[in-house]
């Protein structure tokens, strides 16, 4: 999985580079089919924002993203609610979701009497 990190409006120190590779390599666990990750880190004021960007099977793309006075919370939150993203897609690309049968599957058919 390719990990680009981008940041707006802030320096980015080597320690916050490294956690954000960590974590979004993390998020390859919950679903094996992701291509690319992008994260995104600006500063607004007193608030900072993560924001992932991912690349995923079937050309999905996943958006998330988390405000929070502390950039390393913000990763965190923004990791949390990608988490429930792919974990959501896996579970519809694998196809847990079970089909009834047709109704004329489990019905015996009648038998006319005759030999």
């Amino acid at each position: 999985m390719r990990v680009q990190i981008a940041v707006k409006h802030m320096d980015i120190t080597e320690e916050m580079k490294d956690y954000a590779e960590e974590r979004a390599e993390k998020l390859e666990h919950y679903f094996d089919r992701v291509n690319s990750m992008q994260v995104i880190l600006n500063r607004d004021g007193e608030l900072y924002s993560a924001e992932m960007i991912c690349g995923g099977a079937r050309g999905k793309q996943l958006v998330a993203q988390e405000r929070h006075k502390d950039v390393f919370a913000a990763m965190d939150l923004v990791t949390d609610k990608m988490e429930r993203q792919l974990t959501k897609l896996k579970e519809k690309v694998r196809g847990h979701h079970v089909k009834k049968a047709p109704k004329s599957a489990g019905v015996p058919t009648r038998s006319t009497g005759r030999k």
